[in-house]
């Protein structure tokens, strides 16, 4: 162990057996920042997915108690060796440690920094993106580059979009601008008239494979990047995220089907009193119904009536999202090189 700042200890685990660290669950329930990116179950899923041809670090900060936790991997990049939070940015829509609370943000940052710099020789550059602006975490990380002389840039890459829930749905609407109630409302009632049939139905546990399929395909169908999205690889990760997390009660499998036909589909998490909308998709022959939109205004009355507190949209500028309502929650991408 190597001790830095004040008596931190910096715990290094480097198999995955990290995935069953007692503390990474203790301290994810003390974080007062804690997301659906930082569990342990979606940590492990991305690994066994994607964790070729990479290192994996989880570094558990102890004060002498656990305060901090930072799972990390390493891959080769034309920069160099390249260390990044673990999920990387793609697929992972938040990133960064987790703490035991906002005052030991300077803590965790400083110790990670340091052991990072004093004790791991192998690395060129820490690509951290997708940090939370609000949770401040990236200025600390900054403050300890600094103290610590590495070099480092940083800047406000993209933007999460976040709902939060009034207490009934009328009141929802009633606080969307007028003009985008009134388009709502609008699409609704056509949608009404058009297919009366129309309705909302979410996966069970009988019916999860057919419907993983049938999300898959219209996925598939989809136009432009996003009919490219769902390689083979990212189609098995989805399938294992939904027998991982059904089971826990933590995903929803949804779509608007029209006398039983999937014309629309949401796969999404359900995290902490927060509706996490992950991915979307829906039939682009039925564009002029607005599938897509109609199926999410159903998901937040949902969300709404089971008390969930935020709906949140995850990343992407789209214009829908702020037309029903969200807020923009902007995230920094921060790189420090050893120099």
């Amino acid at each position: 162990m190597a001790t830095y700042l004040r008596i931190v200890d910096v715990k290094l685990t480097t198999t995955t057996e990290a995935f069953d660290l007692p503390e990474w669950k203790s301290l994810l329930a003390r974080d007062p920042n804690r997301h659906i990116f930082l569990t342990q179950e979606y940590n492990r899923v991305w690994w066994e997915a994607f964790g070729s041809n990479k290192d994996l670090y989880v570094l558990t900060f102890l004060d002498p108690e656990p305060v901090g936790l930072a799972a990390l991997m390493r891959d080769e990049t034309d920069r160099g060796r390249r260390l990044r939070f673990l999920g990387g940015d793609d697929l992972s829509d938040y990133l960064g440690p987790i703490t035991a609370g906002e005052e030991y943000h300077p803590l965790v940052a400083d110790a990670l920094l340091s052991y990072l710099t004093k004790e791991m020789v192998d690395w060129d550059y820490f690509d951290a993106k997708c940090l939370p602006v609000p949770m401040g975490i990236a200025d600390r990380m900054v403050d300890a580059a600094d103290r610590l002389g590495l070099d480092f840039t940083i800047e406000q890459d993209e933007i999460t979009a976040v709902l939060s829930l009034p207490e009934d749905f009328e009141n929802y609407l009633d606080k969307l601008d007028r003009k985008n109630r009134h388009e709502l409302k609008r699409k609704m009632r056509r949608l009404d008239r058009e297919a009366p049939g129309s309705r909302l139905v979410t996966s069970q546990p009988e019916t999860m494979d057919q419907d993983l399929l049938a999300f898959f395909g219209l996925h598939l169908h989809s136009e432009g990047l996003k009919g490219k999205f769902l390689r083979p690889e990212r189609a098995t990760f989805f399938a294992r995220l939904a027998e991982v997390f059904a089971p826990r009660g933590m995903l929803s499998l949804d779509f608007l089907e029209i006398d039983g036909k999937k014309i629309a589909s949401t796969f999404s998490f359900v995290f902490e009193e927060t509706f996490y909308l992950y991915n979307s998709a829906y039939d682009p022959s039925l564009k002029r119904l607005s599938p897509g939109l109609i199926l999410v205004t159903k998901l937040i009355q949902r969300s709404i009536a089971q008390g969930h507190r935020l709906f949140d949209f995850l990343r992407g500028s789209e214009r829908y999202k702020f037309d029903l309502g969200a807020e923009a929650l902007p995230l920094h991408s921060l790189v420090i090189s050893r120099g």
